[in-house]
């Protein structure tokens, strides 16, 4: 590795992958620090689309020249890919270069990872329905919760770094958790409900009708259009924290199937008041 020399004032930052994520990240970041901004994909036209469009400062067409010269490197790509590209990569980027990814799973990462790589995941608790660099903004970070994931060894210079660059595109609340909280929590909070929205929409009256749809059709099955590649890899990479949650969901559907068939007007009743009140107090978090 060669040691990083940071100009005075001069960032040099490169965000591989310039998809939905790290294109709304290549823009939210102009002017952090006073970066210049380098972009990879591994797809030709998306690297030309990104600097045509202002996206980006400059487009390399390798991810070992993206990363070599970089001070911070954003990983935006999928799981087994980030693995993969920070490992093909290491002996090439700088002593005490930052780097850091976006996954929604941080544990596998962290785990596969050279133990001497300057790491802290980064997890932002935004994103759309529709991915692809022509759906990326600036804004999408707004008030967002960022999750920062520092390995056992992190500098403390680069976790100032990481939650300014968070407050700068936007961040509305930090917090930061060891690999394997984030996972477990993260099961719930993301996995859990991808997986009710999913199985709500893999079947569905056939009459049915815009018209007969509202906001609770719409805020339960939002998340159903679903990146499948991507979340193939989410949901196996975390099934160990997963399947838990899963299966008191599952348990509790049941329950509550039951108390159906049976009538059980004071059990739906306590069922339903008792999920009112967690929801409540969870909005107090």
């Amino acid at each position: 590795m060669k040691e990083a020399v940071m100009e005075e004032g001069f960032l040099k930052l490169t965000v591989v992958g310039l998809g939905l994520m790290g294109g709304s990240f290549a823009l939210a970041l102009k002017g952090f620090k006073n970066c210049r901004i380098t972009g990879y994909d591994r797809v030709k036209e998306v690297r030309e689309e990104a600097l045509a469009r202002g996206v980006i400062e400059e487009a390399v067409d390798s991810l070992e020249s993206a990363v070599s010269e970089a001070d911070l490197v954003i990983f935006c790509t999928y799981p087994e890919g980030i693995i993969h590209d920070i490992r093909r990569t290491a002996g090439v980027m700088k002593t005490n270069a930052v780097i850091t990814d976006i996954c929604g799973v941080k544990q596998p990462i962290m785990s596969a990872l050279p133990t001497d790589l300057d790491y802290i995941g980064l997890h932002p608790m935004a994103g759309k329905e529709v991915d692809g660099l022509a759906n990326a903004e600036a804004g999408l970070f707004q008030n967002a919760g960022f999750i920062l994931v520092p390995h056992t060894s992190y500098r403390q210079e680069s976790m100032d770094l990481l939650r300014e660059l968070a407050l700068y595109v936007g961040a509305g609340s930090i917090c930061v958790n060891p690999a394997p909280v984030h996972d477990r929590i993260i099961a719930y909070t993301s996995d859990l409900m991808h997986i009710a929205a999913v199985a709500l929409c893999r079947s569905y009256p056939s009459d049915m009708t815009r018209s007969h749809t509202a906001g609770a059709f719409r805020d339960c099955t939002r998340v159903a259009n679903i990146n499948a590649d991507l979340w193939t890899d989410l949901l196996l990479l975390n099934k160990q924290n997963i399947i838990p949650f899963l299966s008191e969901y599952i348990s509790n559907l049941s329950s509550f199937k039951e108390a159906l068939i049976n009538g059980e007007h004071s059990f739906i009743h306590d069922f339903l008041e008792t999920a009112c009140n967690n929801k409540k107090t969870m909005q107090q978090l």
